[in-house]
């Protein structure tokens, strides 16, 4: 994973909590369409896992596609979805932008993951974690391969998706759980980053999830589509520099 200004983040995707999403008819040259999303979550601000909705919270965030046009049914795959965030809040992952490298042979986000497990030849590893921004109201962006499947009824009254991805991020040391990179930055401290599989899907039936390594953190339900508009975040200013300064002196080694 590769962050622009040469940063590299490590962030948990989020998505398990039910999600109301709306068609936004904005498109660039690019044909891009802002698809944006709230939802219940159960969990967020509760237990980890905690499926019972007695404390349920709203959440929010945006899915950018390629090539939507409305009244038509419209399927998701890896090449036309260009990003997806996740608005929060949750106490079990950050504030999240993930962009999709495999969008455009031209996006500067590049899949490094691959690249650092064939440079360090392990799936974890200790690094200090650097950082000067304060976590409030900032997002932390990564990049990655995805696998994607999914479709939009041209009625919008239902949609599926699937996003799937691996990427290094903090985890505890005894118990392998993920680590919110906000509670990180600035801390200065080492800690554990692991190769972990995130999945994240919105069911048809309005229910939805994020998962890392089939555990589930935030949970939801009561999909549905609405038309409404979304701001453009501000930048999470999370740098794992010394992770990239280590990977650099591996490959010159």
């Amino acid at each position: 994973m590769y962050l622009r200004n040469a940063c590299f983040s490590a962030a948990l995707m989020v998505a398990a909590s039910s999600a109301s999403a709306g068609i936004i008819f904005e498109t660039s040259a690019q044909n891009r369409t802002i698809i944006s999303w709230t939802g219940s979550c159960s969990d967020c601000l509760g237990t980890k896992g905690d499926d019972s909705f007695l404390n349920a919270i709203n959440v929010s965030g945006n899915i950018v596609v390629d090539g939507f046009t409305y009244g038509e049914d419209y399927r998701f795959n890896s090449s036309n979805l260009y990003s997806f965030q996740y608005d929060g809040p949750s106490n079990h992952v950050d504030n999240l932008i993930i962009y999709n490298a495999g969008y455009s042979s031209e996006d500067a986000w590049i899949d490094n993951s691959d690249d650092i497990y064939s440079t360090i030849e392990r799936t974890e590893f200790l690094t200090t974690v650097t950082g000067t921004v304060s976590p409030e109201g900032y997002y932390a962006e990564f990049g990655e391969n995805l696998s994607v499947v999914g479709k939009i009824t041209g009625d919008l009254e239902s949609y599926f998706l699937s996003i799937s991805f691996d990427t290094y991020v903090p985890v505890d040391p005894l118990t392998g759980e993920y680590i919110k990179m906000s509670t990180l930055v600035n801390s200065g401290q080492e800690t554990l980053l692991k190769l972990i599989t995130f999945d994240l899907e919105f069911f048809d039936d309005g229910t939805w999830y994020i998962k890392a390594n089939d555990e589930a953190y935030d949970i939801g339900r009561n999909a549905q589509l609405s038309v409404t508009q979304v701001s453009e975040p501000t930048s999470f200013g999370v740098f794992l520099l010394s992770l990239i300064a280590f990977s650099r002196a591996r490959r010159a080694s």
